[in-house]
């Protein structure tokens, strides 16, 4: 269930950690943003909704705490550095993708984005969940036929693997993309003029609040960070 929380302030919260996170130095401060950002999502849509972003988060550590004297890896411990915080940025994007297309809508028009923006926006944040849910469907529906995505057997057989993944995954893509486009065109996107929205965006002093110490975590994350003091805390 999610929490009634005004969409400008997780907009600002996701760019504000998405921006944010490639700048950090140290170790700690990764922790300390992650923390923070399932904190964020969670109050917001539940924690069960990040589990999955955490045990990720985890693997990805693992891997990259095995492989990071390995000369042969080359350049995949640092892939997996910045894959890691991408994952932070996902967590921190959570309320945005999953808010009602409408409220998201009014709320970017609220910070008077123009019009072509903000449907792009809207249209990006719900198209990319339903690739991955259309992913998941193919999966199955390959499993249901006895065709392994990870197995050894299926490995040797990677081109049609590939093949048998990537052409449904277009053709399920490009329908969705036709009906996002005539869903767009039913709402009179094309219009001009005024519009009214059904959802009421305004901002309430529990939003002002969190927006204030949202911001003054994140702050205070940076702050720790560049004057070394994760570092003489933990040392």
């Amino acid at each position: 269930m999610m929490k009634d929380r005004d969409i400008r302030v997780c907009i600002f919260v996701m760019l504000l950690i998405a921006v944010g996170i490639l700048f950090l130095r140290t170790e700690y401060a990764v922790y300390a943003c992650l923390a923070f950002a399932v904190i964020w999502t969670g109050q917001i849509l539940g924690f069960r909704k990040v589990i999955p972003q955490i045990i990720l988060f985890a693997a990805l550590e693992g891997l990259l705490w095995l492989i990071k004297d390995v000369k042969a890896a080359a350049n995949l411990p640092l892939l997996l550095v910045y894959l890691r915080r991408l994952v932070i940025a996902v967590i921190a994007a959570y309320p945005v993708t999953k808010a009602p297309i409408g409220k998201l809508i009014a709320s970017l028009d609220k910070l008077k984005m123009p019009r072509t923006a903000t449907i792009s926006l809207a249209v990006l944040f719900r198209f990319m969940p339903t690739v991955s849910m259309e992913f998941t469907a193919i999966r199955q529906a390959q499993k249901y036929r006895g065709i392994g995505m990870f197995s050894v057997k299926s490995l040797k057989q990677f081109p049609k693997l590939f093949e048998y993944t990537m052409v449904p995954l277009l053709i399920r893509t490009t329908k969705v993309a036709d009906e996002l486009t005539a869903s767009a065109e039913v709402r009179g996107m094309k219009l001009t003029g005024q519009y009214n929205s059904y959802y009421e965006v305004r901002m309430r002093a529990t939003d002002w609040l969190a927006l204030i110490l949202a911001g003054a975590a994140v702050v205070a994350i940076f702050y720790l960070d560049f004057t070394n003091s994760f570092g003489r805390f933990f040392a």
